[in-house]
């Protein structure tokens, strides 16, 4: 880790951490004041300092003025507001987060609905952002934005659909912050198809990454489509792009997110469509040119007005569960279902918070370092930025399979002091916040742990054979 920990002055008391039934912790808040209806979230390291920071941007639509802020993260889950990296940009619809240049810490890039522009701004290696840089200037009314390598050159390059050119376009990256021309993914001549959410994955399996469109139509039905890269089956270094003959869903309503996920835990991903004016939430097990088999996970009598649909394991299964926030203010804010394996969630969802802020949109992520997945969302209505730690993994309560068991001084600069009951040799690995084993040492009952050699920063010990973990602070 780059960054010190010195203006920690906490002393951690001993955490040992145990395997418990998944619930949240109340909200924390970390933005009391975002400016008017924030529209966005995402996570990412945004500084290079291998935490976990978050990024925010609103979108309102009283036209006034818009913000993109960020909030850096201590590793523990301490956010602190950061200068605001923009106050110019209006309409914000498309919020990404990735690395475009392979320097310092990852990037954002933004889409301006009503200025008609797709942007990003670089992490400059002090702790902030350099100033806005145009990728194209010229493209009317994009809507949501994804990033990811089409063309398999190791660069990032960036997906956009514009909604008033009824078109989806791609923007080859160079991986120093350049992008070339757009190239079409998929246009519509009539003029009547509207392209305004996307989503990119290996759908097909083929090894390069394929995209998926929701597609406003006037008048209704809306629909989804998948497009297929072509780049592996082309035998050459050309994109083209081939679309599934078989509509995944031309039934809905009014999209408001779409995703590939693998839903059924099968290895394979799925479709998921969220339509905020019919109340589903369905998954779709789709095949390649084939059948697609809709199973609704969510419907209007649970929440009436669905925001998103988010696929992650929230309770340590190894199985993907579904997260389903709300739009409006009359139903639970977050609620998720648990995930099965070769089959749909189960049908009764467990409520995660519940009150008025219509949270549209979350990021997910280990904000706190204890090794489970916490969720970090805006309050649409309230104004406010906040997050929800995971208790998954109980924190300050001592497991029986370590009796004894003592680790000081914490925060420490050299040296840990171990101590148990025990008589025989126990194996301590130490891994950093990234999840990557940095230490392995076998101690006696009493032993002198050396973490000089380590950088500063965050830690957890896992204790072989044990669910028994500690966090501690190098500094």
């Amino acid at each position: 880790m780059k960054r010190t920990l010195l203006n920690l002055c906490i002393i951690l008391i001993a955490s040992f951490s145990a395997f418990s039934q998944t619930t949240f912790a109340p909200l924390a808040n970390i933005d009391p004041d975002t400016g008017d209806e924030p529209f966005e979230i995402e996570s990412g390291d945004l500084d290079g300092d291998g935490t976990i920071d978050l990024v925010m941007a609103t979108f309102d639509a009283a036209g006034s003025i818009d913000f993109i802020k960020w909030y850096k993260n201590d590793g523990l889950g301490n956010f602190t507001i950061q200068p605001t990296i923009s106050s110019t940009i209006t309409f914000i619809d498309g919020l990404e987060v990735a690395d475009i240049d392979g320097l310092f810490g990852e990037d954002i890039i933004v889409s301006s609905q009503n200025q008609n522009k797709v942007v990003y701004f670089l992490s400059d290696g002090l702790g902030g952002f350099g100033p806005e840089t145009s990728i194209d200037s010229s493209i009317f009314a994009p809507g949501e934005v994804k990033a990811g390598d089409i063309n398999l050159d190791g660069n990032i390059d960036i997906v956009v659909p514009t909604f008033s050119e009824f078109k989806t376009v791609w923007y080859a990256g160079d991986g120093l912050g350049g992008f070339a021309a757009e190239q079409t993914i998929q246009f519509d001549v009539d003029g009547f198809d509207t392209p305004y959410y996307v989503d990119i994955a290996d759908y097909d399996d083929d090894g390069d990454l394929d995209v998926l469109i929701g597609i406003y139509k006037f008048p209704a039905p809306q629909r989804i489509e998948i497009y297929y890269n072509q780049y592996d089956e082309s035998g050459s270094t050309a994109v083209s792009w081939i679309k599934d003959t078989q509509t995944v869903d031309n039934t809905l309503t009014r999209i408001n997110n779409i995703i590939f996920a693998d839903v059924n835990n099968d290895g394979q991903p799925d479709v998921v469509s969220t339509d905020i004016t019919s109340g589903n939430v369905t998954w779709y097990n789709k095949i390649k040119n084939g059948v697609s088999t809709p199973s609704v996970i969510s419907n209007a009598s649970i929440i009436t007005n669905p925001a998103l649909a988010y696929v992650v394991d929230i309770d340590g299964d190894a199985l993907n569960d579904v997260i389903v926030t709300d739009f409006s203010s009359g139903d639970d804010a977050i609620i998720w279902f648990k995930g099965n394996s070769g089959a749909s969630p189960d049908a009764t969802p467990t409520t995660i918070t519940d009150n008025n802020f219509q949270m549209v949109d979350i990021a997910i992520a280990d904000f706190d370092n204890d090794m489970d997945n916490d969720i970090a969302s805006v309050g649409n209505f309230s104004d406010t930025v906040f997050w929800l730690a995971n208790d998954l993994f109980t924190l300050g309560v001592v497991s029986e399979t370590i009796e004894g068991l003592k680790i000081y001084p914490n925060p420490t600069n050299h040296i840990l002091n171990i101590s148990t009951n025990r008589n025989e040799a126990i194996n301590i690995i130490v891994i950093d916040v990234v999840g990557k084993e940095v230490l392995r040492e076998s101690v006696q009952s009493t032993a002198k742990l050396d973490v000089s050699q380590l950088q500063n920063g965050l830690y957890i010990i896992k204790f072989e054979g044990s669910d028994t973990t500690y966090k501690f602070i190098k500094q």
